[in-house]
């Protein structure tokens, strides 16, 4: 055995590596969608890869597979959720928040920058499109808020009623008011949450019951496609009749996701047996360190290599030989460069806290480190809110209020939030080190 794996075995001794491997293969595959959704018309212009090639649609119950990492999520914060302390939600607050400071003042100086010179177009998407996956983080900060209440959710009958609240809403989304969708981006994500929360006592459910369970499930997704008001599709697009069903999520989506979590209850055992290999489990740990920072990145890098496929002249028809071949190559070169460059913005991402620390009052950083754990659970969601709010609605005007949703959002205060958040959240201020040593 090599060093270097020996390295990697002993620093992941204590993960669970089904749960890492599905949260690393749940990143993997968004960037592996990212990387095929974008196509180039003839009149030069990138669109989404399902608006030029419609056929691609079951790909995205292929891709889609976020369900089980909200899932995976859950039963890492079930400690945390039941006996929550000061110190461990930092902690968790300042992993999430400080790697996305790099990215979003890239973005602040980019959409500054970029309508100097680009069309309409252009500029907007510079102030967009870096930071609009940003909603993740958000629901995982919003989760870590809720996580005491989530943990509460003990009996099958608070799992139905909340299967009931999110097809409640989806009503109110198509015959009443369509932003009430907007509910389930909560609903639907923290009910995967809830249900990791009780991940060890599902594994022991019986194998007959996860078949059914997994034929219903897809069952019912299948049924609301045909005959309901949903895309058929698990992401959001044009290409198709009907409502998205990931912005805002839908039941489509959410009866998807419970089909896969089925799935991997059933495939649970054998998961186990493959990734207890050490030569399977060290290339998947490796990749599980870097995946969460090559996510934040795949986006702002993608956007770059798409705008060097235009101005190259390249646009090959969707679904060609040569289409497949351009997309295998940029996706390799995003790939490893975000992989290159993930050690850097968590670097930057420290850099940042750090120098928000020194201008921070010291008596204020004091008194906000030393805060109750509900004074926390109030920072993770304030960092939630400001990094959904940024999602939609970007970077660009950073200096202009508006109203996101019926929410006020002035781009420059929701950095500046999320800025002090993971100054006060980092280590170095839970943890001084004096300046003599």
């Amino acid at each position: 055995m090599s060093s270097f794996s020996a390295q990697v075995l002993a620093a992941s001794a204590s993960r669970d590596r089904v749960s890492d491997g599905v949260k690393a293969l749940a990143l993997g595959l968004v960037i592996l969608g990212h990387g095929l959704a974008w196509t180039i018309t003839p009149e030069g212009s990138a669109v989404n890869s399902l608006d030029a090639a419609p056929s691609l649609f079951p790909l995205t119950w292929l891709l889609q597979i976020l369900p089980l990492f909200f899932l995976v999520a859950g039963e890492r914060m079930v400690v945390l959720a039941r006996n929550p302390t000061s110190d461990g939600l930092q902690r968790r607050i300042a992993r999430l928040v400080t790697p996305t400071i790099p990215l979003l003042l890239v973005t602040l100086l980019a959409a500054a920058v970029i309508p100097m010179f680009a069309n309409d177009a252009v500029s907007s998407g510079a102030g967009v499109i870096p930071v609009q996956l940003l909603w993740f983080l958000g629901i995982y900060l919003a989760a870590i808020a809720l996580s005491p209440l989530l943990a509460r959710l003990r009996a099958p009958w608070h799992f139905v009623l909340l299967l009931l609240a999110i097809g409640a809403i989806d009503l109110l989304r198509v015959h009443v008011w369509e932003p009430a969708g907007w509910a389930n981006l909560l609903l639907a994500w923290m009910f995967f949450v809830a249900l990791g929360m009780h991940l060890p006592r599902l594994r022991c459910t019986p194998r007959p019951l996860l078949a059914a369970g997994l034929v219903a499930a897809i069952a019912g997704a299948v049924g609301l496609v045909i005959v309901g008001p949903y895309s058929a599709a698990l992401i959001s697009t044009d290409a198709l009749p009907g409502i998205s069903n990931l912005a805002p999520p839908t039941m489509v989506l959410v009866l998807a996701g419970i089909a896969q979590v089925m799935l991997l209850l059933l495939a649970w055992p054998g998961l186990e047996r493959l990734l207890a290999r050490d030569r399977v489990w060290v290339p998947v740990a490796v990749f599980s360190s870097r995946a969460m920072g090559m996510y934040l990145l795949h986006m702002l890098l993608l956007a770059l290599f798409v705008g060097v496929v235009i101005a190259a002249g390249l646009r090959p028809s969707a679904l060609s030989a040569s289409w497949w071949v351009l997309h295998a190559v940029v996706l390799a070169i995003v790939a490893g460069l975000a992989w290159v460059l993930t050690p850097v913005l968590m670097q930057s991402g420290r850099r940042s806290a750090a120098l928000v620390q020194r201008v921070t009052p010291g008596e204020i950083a004091v008194r906000l480190r030393g805060g109750s754990v509900a004074l926390w659970l109030a920072a993770s969601a304030l960092a939630a809110l400001c990094l959904l709010l940024i999602s939609e609605s970007g970077m660009g005007k950073a200096f202009e209020f508006r109203w996101v949703l019926g929410l006020p959002y002035l781009p420059v205060v929701a950095v500046a939030i999320l800025m002090v958040v993971a100054a006060i959240a980092s280590k170095e201020s839970r943890n001084p080190v004096p300046a003599t040593e």
